[in-house]
């Protein structure tokens, strides 16, 4: 009897050590998925935050007031300044372009008689952010009226109305209405890049 007491504990404790064997086995494997979804996490996050530092969210206030009063998308907006002077407001261009949406006196001037306001601001002003995201969205708003698409829209607020030029060239446009081929390398790269900012908006904060 006592024999057979020794086998059946040996065999217990062999099927014990066993079963330890497989608690642990499993542990690990939960401690390596629980890491690997850590890492994966904190490198997202880390992605994620890099990406907004990039193309950060500022004068909200503005930006939110102006796509409201013109029916534009924030994400446009954003895109347009992110390309024009990363949110430089004091930025200019060798051509004369003024602020955060880069406008130019000369335009200034003329959306001023257009509403009404002509005389109630000097190129200065252009630097002040409230008075240079309403008129640079007020002009996005103009040419998307205007031409009836954004990619012409844009292209305008570029290259103004030589977009129209282009559009009675049946090389650019099949239609009339619409860009296949915009000719300026420097627009087509801009309508490009302000696309492309415009898209990682809408993923990073609208979406």
């Amino acid at each position: 009897m006592a024999q057979r007491a020794r086998r059946t504990r040996k065999r217990n404790t062999k099927k014990g050590g066993k079963v330890k064997v497989v608690i642990i086995s499993i542990v690990a494997i939960a401690l390596a998925v629980t890491a690997v979804f850590a890492a994966t996490h904190f490198y997202k996050t880390t992605e994620n935050n890099l990406e907004k530092s990039a193309y950060p969210l500022e004068y909200t206030d503005l930006v939110n007031k102006a796509a409201k009063e013109y029916n534009l998308q924030p994400a446009l907006i954003y895109g347009v300044i992110h390309t024009e002077s990363r949110f430089n407001p004091d930025a200019g261009s060798s051509v004369g372009a003024v602020g955060l949406m880069q406008i130019m006196p000369e335009t200034f001037d003329w959306l001023q008689e257009k509403r009404g306001e002509a005389g109630k601001y000097t190129t200065e002003d252009l630097y002040t952010p409230s008075v240079n995201i309403d008129y640079g969205s007020y002009l996005l708003r103009y040419f998307l009226d205007y031409y009836g698409n954004e990619k012409c829209a844009v292209a305008a607020y570029n290259a103004g109305f030589e977009v129209s030029n282009w559009l009675e060239d049946p090389n650019c446009s099949p239609d009339g209405m619409t860009l296949d081929v915009i000719p300026y390398p420097e627009t087509s790269e801009y309508v490009v890049k302000v696309e492309n900012a415009k898209q990682k908006y809408i993923e990073l904060y609208f979406s």
